[in-house]
């Protein structure tokens, strides 16, 4: 048994380097201020408002392109004011039918 141990410890002082690379990267990959899973982690967060920055872009041009839309033909802007907002000209009356 003694001799078990003893080889055990000889083995051991024979791959010190080994076991200190090891410690080292358990370190940097579990225990570290920044570790390799948050940065994993904020890898994808990053990637998803990427994203979600890329559909907003999109949403601006959309509304921007409309805001164009209604400020060139009267009609349109009126058109949407009296159907979504429910404006009316001087003198006239909304009546709401439901179905």
């Amino acid at each position: 048994m003694n001799d078990s141990i003893g080889a055990f410890i000889q083995w051991v002082k024979n791959h010190k380097y080994l076991f200190v690379t090891i410690a080292f990267l358990l370190i940097l990959v579990f225990f570290d201020e920044n570790n390799m899973i948050k940065h994993f982690r904020n890898n994808r967060e990053i990637a998803a408002l990427k994203a979600e920055n890329e559909q907003l872009k999109n949403s601006i041009d959309d509304l921007k392109q409309r805001v164009k839309e209604l400020n060139k033909d009267p009609e349109v802007t009126e058109k949407v004011a009296r159907e979504k907002y429910g404006m009316l000209k001087e003198g006239e009356e909304l009546f709401i039918v439901e179905d």
